[in-house]
C-alpha cells in the first residue's frame, strides 16, 4: 500500500515521492526506512517500487522519493526536465534527502501516525549512497545505514575528461537507456571541487557511530568491487558489515521495467530487510 506525497527542500524545489505501509494493520510506530536512487535513477525505476513494498511487508515503512533534480517531473517515468538533471549537484541531492528526513521528524508525510519519527534506516543505491552518507549522518533519528553498490568517491573521472568539462562547460553524456543526450553542467564538477572536505565518503564512513552494511555485487561493472572494499573497510570495527552478492553487477540483475526479482536482488534484499530489522 503506497501514498504519494510532495515535499519542497529549502530552496522550494519539489520532491515526490512515495510512502508504502504493510496492507495488514500491526505495531505501530513503524521504523521508517529511506530509499535513495542513484545517478540517472528514479524512484520508479526497475526494483525501487519492489523492493519498497518488500520492506513493507516486512513491517517497515519504506519512503522512496525523486531528487528534485534527477530530471524526471510530473509524469515521474521520463527525463522531461534535462535542464534540471543538467545541474543536479551533490550539494542539491544532500538538501532534498535533509527534507525528507525533516519532513519525517515534523511529522509531514501520510500517516505520519504511524511512523516512528525516531528509528529511521538509509538505503541509497549507487551515487545515492553518497547523500545516504554525508547527509544520513547529520541526523540523531537515522538509526542504520545501507548502501547498495554504492560509490567511495565523488571524484569518478579522469583528469582529461575533467579538462574536457571545462573547456565544453558541460560533460556529454547518453543515457544508454532512453539514448537520450543528457549533459551535466560545469557546476556539478564545481560543487565537487569547492567541497572536498565535506564530501569525502571515506573519511565520513571513518567517523561513523551507526552501524553500516555494505551491499555489493563483485561483477559490478559501474561501481568497481573495490569501493565497496573502501566503504567497509573504513567504516570502525563492530558497525561494519560486507554482504557480497556472488556474481551480481550494479542492479543485481534487473533492470527497466522491472521483470520480476532475480536470487541476486533477493539476496541484497533480505540481507537489508535483516539488517534494519534489527538495527532499527
Amino acid at each position: 500500500m503506497s501514498h504519494p506525497f510532495e515535499l519542497h527542500n529549502a530552496s522550494g524545489d519539489t520532491i515526490r515521492g512515495d510512502l508504502h505501509l504493510p496492507k495488514r494493520p500491526g505495531r505501530s510506530p513503524l521504523p521508517v526506512v529511506v530509499i535513495c536512487h542513484g545517478f540517472k535513477g528514479f524512484k520508479d525505476w526497475g526494483f525501487f517500487p519492489f523492493v519498497a513494498e518488500r520492506l513493507a511487508n516486512e513491517g517497515l515503512a519504506a519512503v522512496r522519493f525523486n531528487f528534485s533534480h534527477n530530471g524526471i517531473a510530473e509524469d515521474l517515468q521520463n527525463f522531461t526536465r534535462l535542464d534540471l538533471f543538467a545541474i543536479n549537484t551533490f550539494a542539491k541531492e544532500l538538501e532534498d534527502l535533509r527534507a525528507v528526513l525533516d519532513a519525517i521528524r515534523a511529522g509531514g508525510l501520510p500517516d505520519q501516525g504511524r511512523l516512528d519519527k525516531e528509528r529511521v534506516g538509509l538505503l541509497g543505491h549507487s551515487r545515492g549512497a553518497a547523500a545516504v552518507i554525508l547527509e544520513g549522518t547529520k541526523h540523531a533519528n537515522v538509526r542504520a545505514l545501507t548502501t547498495w553498490a554504492g560509490i567511495a568517491t565523488v571524484n569518478r573521472w579522469p583528469e582529461e575528461v575533467l579538462r574536457e568539462w571545462r573547456a565544453l562547460g558541460h560533460l556529454p553524456m547518453v543515457n544508454a537507456r532512453t539514448g537520450q543526450e543528457m549533459p551535466i553542467s560545469v557546476k556539478v564538477l564545481e560543487d565537487i571541487e569547492s567541497h572536498q572536505k565535506e564530501y569525502d565518503i571515506e573519511e565520513t564512513v571513518a567517523r561513523l557511530q551507526i552501524p553500516y552494511l555494505v551491499v555489493h555485487g563483485d561483477e559490478d561493472e559501474t561501481v568497481p568491487f573495490e569501493e565497496a572494499l573502501a566503504l567497509h573497510d573504513n567504516t570502525p570495527r563492530g558497525l561494519r558489515k560486507l554482504q557480497i552478492i556472488p556474481g551480481a553487477g550494479h542492479t543485481f540483475g534487473t533492470g527497466h521495467p522491472f521483470s520480476g526479482p532475480t536470487e541476486e536482488l533477493d539476496q541484497a534484499l533480505q540481507a537489508t530487510i535483516d539488517w534494519f530489522a534489527a538495527k532499527c
